[in-house]
């Protein structure tokens, strides 16, 4: 009996890495295109993918790579992908938890060659809350905003926001780098 509870506990702390990575391939392969996407997780939050098409038309490429690291006090991820015409894309960003309440920074580039920095954070007081976001675009400012809400004397929840935007310039609504699929339980890395 002795023997049969240690096999068994070694069996589970044997098996248990091997069934917190999980790895997933999907094939593609119909009239166009044909390809594969990997996504691999290991259980504590951290993502890698990797995923290339063929256009059966002329044999031109298209990849995409995804990359996010859970870290201490936060996370980082990173990106790249290159379409048909071989015009490629990419994003590092990291973001981390502070004392009141988070950090993030991150640059990017595009198919037409800008370069992107973004920067943000949140604090939370006792009565207040607030949080900015900044992009720059080539160097230049093209979209800042302030969210700011404080609880008054009353206990009246008052909300300001003041945006700057570039009218060139259209921010997603939710910056999601995290985002290696659609679904929404993968980007928070369940």
């Amino acid at each position: 009996m002795k023997n049969f509870v240690i096999l068994s506990l070694t069996a589970m702390l044997v098996a248990s890495p091997a069934l917190a990575e999980r790895s997933k391939t999907v094939t593609v392969d119909n009239e166009k295109v044909s390809g594969t996407k990997t996504v691999t997780r290991d259980g504590q939050g951290n993502v890698a993918m990797a995923g290339e098409l063929t256009r059966k038309q002329d044999g031109a490429t298209a990849t995409r790579d995804y990359n996010r690291t859970r870290t201490e006090d936060g996370w980082t991820a990173s990106g790249q992908q290159t379409d048909f015409k071989d015009r490629s894309s990419g994003f590092d960003y990291q973001r981390s938890r502070t004392e009141t309440g988070f950090e993030a920074s991150g640059t990017g580039y595009n198919r037409r060659g800008d370069e992107f920095d973004y920067s943000a954070y949140g604090i939370r007081g006792e009565d207040s809350r607030e949080r900015g976001r900044n992009v720059t675009r080539n160097g230049t400012v093209v979209y800042d905003r302030l969210d700011t809400a404080t609880r008054n004397e009353a206990g009246q929840i008052v909300r300001n926001s003041t945006v700057t935007r570039d009218p060139g310039f259209r921010p997603k609504k939710n910056f999601r780098p995290l985002k290696p699929g659609r679904n929404l339980k993968n980007r928070r890395g369940k």
